[in-house]
């Protein structure tokens, strides 16, 4: 098997190995240096993601025959998270707009529905952006917004509203529910996704 790593070929003993996984794993120890993260591979000249977890373990060595990785920074890679963070707020926006809508229906099993997808994508954005940050050596104490002025006060409010949402979600009062949704979590979430752009450009 050729292995390379960002085009440096790599003389390597994988004969005690099964699968891909243990090879990346054993790649990813051995010759990745602190500070570089594991951000492309390609198997057979073909990109790789697994479409399910672990994937990579059930694809035998004797199926590769070139192994090419491509390793980035730290930093490179927070910066790519943040783009991405920011790019994922469209979908976001989309399922707020159709949980609220359904609520004011009535139609509480499919905006329930919804309102789980939203919950768990608004604590996925919260948490990327502070992890991208603490990488990245960002204090978001110091970070200034031109549309929210300091961050870390907007990211105090943003857990506020959070909060009080899911008080009302419990109380089932979902026409307040639905108006918090569209008229003060949907701007919050532009304005988040506007900090995310701002910080991944830092």
């Amino acid at each position: 098997m050729q292995v390379t790593i960002n085009d440096q070929n790599l003389a390597v003993d994988f004969s005690h190995l099964r699968n891909l996984e243990e090879a990346l794993v054993e790649l990813n120890d051995k010759f990745i240096p602190e500070g570089q993260q594991l951000f492309q591979v390609e198997v057979n000249g073909q990109f790789f993601t697994e479409r399910y977890p672990r994937e990579s373990r059930y694809v035998t060595l004797g199926e590769v025959s070139t192994l090419d990785l491509k390793t980035v920074s730290d930093e490179e890679l927070a910066r790519s998270i943040l783009a991405d963070a920011a790019g994922q707020v469209e979908t976001l926006a989309q399922a707020l707009e159709k949980s609220a809508a359904l609520f004011r229906l009535a139609a509480e099993d499919e905006a329930n529905h919804y309102f789980a997808q939203v919950l768990e994508a608004l604590r996925w954005l919260l948490q990327t952006g502070e992890g991208a940050c603490q990488v990245l050596e960002v204090d978001l104490q110091e970070v200034t917004s031109p549309q929210v002025g300091d961050v870390s006060d907007f990211l105090k409010r943003f857990q506020d509203l959070l909060e009080e949402m899911l008080q009302v979600y419990e109380e089932e009062d979902y026409i307040l529910l639905a108006d918090l949704m569209e008229y003060e979590l949907l701007p919050m979430v532009t304005q988040w996704q506007k900090i995310l752009s701002l910080l991944s450009r830092r």
